[in-house]
């Protein structure tokens, strides 16, 4: 059987997704790259992912990848190995450095984080390390702007630190991309974690209103919503780092803010939101995936950005149910940047 890789834009990923589970192989798969030519951050990694995942749904049958000749870049990007090591195409995920123009499929994995530092003296908190982690990530494709790159790492990081929290996983794969003709930065970050759905309908609170994956999605990017809340409590004002469900909003809203886009994908739905509106639709990824855009050219003060939408999301969350009603101090910006007494 031959399955035909489309290009790897962001809908027909997720139409890919969706659909090639209901192939059933015969004697081989063979994945044809003949008519793909272009290759988008989030696209790369849910394909791969999938692919993957396909291939260990029939482990008896053999597999293999037709077609690559001429993309060297999705080599370069670790791609092939990111489906499988044993495919001898390209580097590995995280082999290549990066360059100003893009983030090589890297993988994220805290353990290994804290691991490093602490054979280096050096003993960090998680959230310490993920900033530290976000700003390195941040300067590959920030072409040297400081503003860009504070956003850039505050960004990369509030998503960042939701794995560990909420996904049930430590691992995270993160890839990008800047194109200059565009003044357009895409940072893509996905977990193969339980998904949003199940994350935050652990919490009892939550769990009437939000029925099914669709509504998740929507709750997730509400001002306060998350599933550490607990009705009549407020944030551990001990730990610095606790979580106050401001993650998901403030990303997706400074995305829209500039005019960007986000979209959040989570099992079987994904909420793509741009400039003309919401879009919603069906696919089937076993984790959950984000893409942030942001367009360089309309960010001249990353911190007085967080602050306003800081500020918006307080006041929204006044007005919703069992939501944490102020920001973390994590979530008001860089913690390297602010002011902690």
């Amino acid at each position: 059987m031959r399955i035909y890789i489309p290009d790897m834009e962001l809908v027909g990923a997720l139409k890919f997704a969706h659909d090639i589970y209901e192939k059933i192989p015969d004697d081989e798969v063979v994945f044809d790259f003949s008519k793909m030519s272009n290759f988008d951050p989030l696209s790369m990694l849910i394909m791969g992912a999938t692919m993957r995942n396909y291939r260990m749904q029939y482990p008896e049958i053999p597999f293999k990848i037709g077609g690559h000749e001429g993309k060297s870049y999705a080599g370069t990007m670790g791609f092939f190995k990111y489906v499988s090591e044993s495919i001898e195409i390209g580097k590995k995920p995280g082999e290549a450095n990066g360059s100003t123009n893009y983030i090589p499929i890297t993988p994220i994995i805290v353990d290994k984080l804290q691991q490093d530092e602490i054979s280096q003296g050096n003993y960090m908190v998680v959230g310490d390390l993920i900033e530290k982690e976000a700003g390195r990530l941040a300067c590959i494709v920030d072409r040297g702007n400081k503003e860009l790159h504070k956003l850039l790492t505050y960004l990369i990081r509030e998503i960042l630190r939701n794995t560990p929290e909420h996904a049930d996983t430590n691992t995270m794969w993160v890839c990008g991309q800047y194109w200059p003709s565009f003044e357009l930065a895409e940072i893509a970050i996905v977990d193969e974690g339980i998904g949003i759905y199940n994350s935050i309908t652990q919490n009892h609170a939550h769990k009437e209103y939000i029925t099914d994956n669709e509504k998740a999605l929507q709750w997730a990017l509400k001002a306060g919503i998350s599933e550490a809340f607990k009705p009549s409590m407020k944030p551990k004002s001990c730990d610095v780092w606790a979580n106050s469900g401001y993650g998901l909003y403030m990303v997706s809203e400074i995305c829209k803010h500039l005019n960007g886009s986000f979209c959040i994908v989570s099992y079987g739905n994904y909420m793509l939101i741009e400039n003309h509106g919401i879009k919603y639709g069906e696919t089937n990824f076993r984790g959950t995936a984000i893409r942030m855009r942001v367009p360089s050219k309309k960010i001249s003060n990353a911190q007085a950005i967080i602050s306003q939408i800081a500020r918006q999301g307080e006041l929204e969350a006044q007005t919703i149910r069992n939501s944490f009603k102020n920001v973390s101090m994590p979530s008001k910006g860089l913690m390297s940047e602010l002011n902690i007494e």
